[in-house]
């Protein structure tokens, strides 16, 4: 079926030997911009390279080099973006709000839970930017946040990475449909409310 194609492609790409800077460059823009979280991307590599440290590492410099970048976005540029960025975000001021409230009542840890959580690095790093938090402690969150996430997900792919494979072939199209509804769900919703 399409799902075990794309999963099969998928595999075949990330073993070429180029194929690194792709992650790279989208660790470097999620955390400005794109709407995957990069885990997605950096799993199928770990499983079809048998290695993981090293993907790691760049991954995770690159995410926070994006971070850097949205960071200084956030300074700099926020007040020309926000009015158009506004109109396809509605509610971007109210997590910037929020974002503040909690970085005032949390420090340091809500730029490490931001880089960490589900909880878009994106938003975290520019609203850094907007209130202008202390770039040192930015950066040092951003590395430790993002540096602990994708070893987790690095290495678990990488300890049970036949595992995974024989679960993610046998069940890929079932897995691809629930992602597919969610999707729509999460879609309807926001257009919706």
């Amino acid at each position: 079926m399409f799902f075990k194609k794309l999963y099969d492609d998928t595999i075949l790409f990330c073993k070429k030997k180029s194929s690194t800077s792709v992650l790279y460059f989208i660790s470097f823009i999620e955390s400005i911009i794109f709407p995957l979280p990069t885990d997605i991307f950096l799993a199928p590599f770990v499983m079809a390279r048998k290695e993981y440290l090293r993907l790691v590492i760049f991954t995770t410099f690159f995410s926070v080099l994006g971070g850097i970048l949205a960071y200084l976005i956030g300074i700099f540029f926020w007040d020309f973006l926000s009015i158009h960025v506004e109109q396809y975000f509605p509610n971007i001021s109210e997590k910037i709000e929020n974002f503040d409230s909690q970085y005032k009542e949390l420090g340091f840890l809500i730029v490490l839970m931001g880089g960490f959580s589900p909880f878009p690095y994106k938003i975290t790093c520019v609203a850094s930017g907007i209130l202008n938090i202390n770039f040192f402690f930015f950066v040092l969150a951003s590395i430790l946040s993002r540096g602990l996430r994708f070893f987790l997900v690095g290495y678990l792919f990488y300890k049970f990475n036949e595992k995974a494979k024989e679960f993610l072939e046998k069940y890929i199209n079932f897995l691809s449909l629930i992602v597919l509804f969610i999707i729509i769900l999460i879609l309807v919703n926001k257009y919706l409310s």
